[in-house]
């Protein structure tokens, strides 16, 4: 796979795993949209109840994340795209929590300078 492809592999990840998030917040929380974790008055990291899971709100978004700091997401409910910090974040928690081919993600996981170049040349 080209570095693009690979990329483009990554964001639709990220978007798999957005609507996943905002799904576990809706439920967990029994709120009707996953923004209203943000009025619940949470705790600066608080377990989501009945998973393994963490979330931290923040601003306008959460970063949810497993107990030992990998896997997950970190997004903003204003912003429906990853941008290219976001997304380096994300490729790391995924990267180390296995989720993603180690050979051929190494590269971009090494060197955020080439990740941002490749999601620049996507348009995002």
């Amino acid at each position: 796979m080209t570095d693009k492809e690979l990329v483009q592999n990554l964001i639709n990840l990220w978007y798999a795993e957005r609507a996943w998030a905002e799904e576990v917040l809706k439920r967990s929380y029994k709120v009707d949209e996953p923004f209203e974790v943000l009025n619940l008055d949470l705790d600066d990291v608080q377990e989501i109840p009945g998973t393994n899971w963490h979330c931290r709100p923040h601003g306008v978004g959460v970063d949810i994340f497993r107990t030992d700091g990998t896997d997950g997401i970190d997004f903003d409910f204003d912003r429906p795209e990853p941008d290219s910090w976001r997304l380096m974040i994300f490729l790391r928690r995924q990267y180390e929590a296995g989720n993603l081919n180690k050979n051929q993600y190494r590269e971009l996981y090494e060197s955020d300078d080439h990740l941002e170049l490749q999601v620049k040349g996507l348009g995002l």
